[in-house]
This record gives C-alpha cells, sequence and structure tokens, in this order.
C-alpha cells in the first residue's frame, strides 16, 4: 500500500508565487510567442485569434489586453476557476503535485521544455 504524502497547505502568500507560465501549461495554454521578459498566449479567459494575455517572465505576472485584468498567479486560478480564493486554494492544495510554487523560469529552461513538449 502506497503511503499518501502529506504536503502542507497552501497559503495565499505561496499561490500568489505560482509560475503562471506552468499553470497555464497545466491548463493546456502554451504561449505563441516568447520574448526576452514576457511571453504571449492566446487568452485562456476568452475566445480570440490572436495573442494579447502577456505574461512577464521577470515579475511573474499575467496581463489580459483584451479585458484590461491582470494579477498574480492565485488571481490567474480565480479568473480561470471562475471561483472565490478559497475555493481556488481548495483546488490548489488538491493539484500541488501539478503546480509549482517557484519563481519563474528563465527564457532558455522555458524554452527547453516548451521544445521537449512537442
Amino acid at each position: 500500500m502506497k503511503e499518501k504524502m502529506n504536503l502542507p497547505r497552501l497559503t495565499c502568500e505561496r499561490a500568489r508565487n505560482l509560475s503562471i507560465v506552468k499553470t497555464l501549461a497545466s491548463f493546456g495554454h502554451f504561449p505563441s510567442r516568447i520574448a526576452e521578459k514576457e511571453a504571449w498566449f492566446l487568452s485562456p479567459l476568452r475566445s480570440e485569434t490572436q495573442a494579447s494575455f502577456k505574461v512577464s517572465l521577470k515579475l511573474n505576472r499575467w496581463y489580459d489586453h483584451g479585458i484590461g485584468t491582470g494579477g498574480n498567479g492565485l488571481d490567474l486560478i480565480v479568473a480561470m476557476k471562475k471561483c472565490s480564493v478559497k475555493q481556488a486554494l481548495k483546488f490548489l492544495n488538491k493539484q500541488q503535485h501539478t503546480f509549482s510554487f517557484h519563481q519563474p523560469i528563465l527564457k532558455k529552461k522555458l524554452l527547453r521544455k516548451l521544445k521537449f513538449l512537442k
């Protein structure tokens, strides 16, 4: 019988520091283009044909130019799941093994991982 690994419960502070790029990837969203300091995605919050969802790789913050909204990793989960912060934390606690709580990865590492996924 496998032992269940007890991971510490997430706090709002830790959830805010979710890697946004990895969070988007876990939901099946990958960048349309990557620059030195930012990655551009098709919005996970609405339908669009041209990427206007920007993620700052340096600050680990997102901004959807189409709706004028942005924020941190926790804000993204709340917006994508259309739920409260409490519900988002509950969801993340169930999914801890899927999400990364490290600061944003460097561009080279991101590119290598994306090439590997393709």
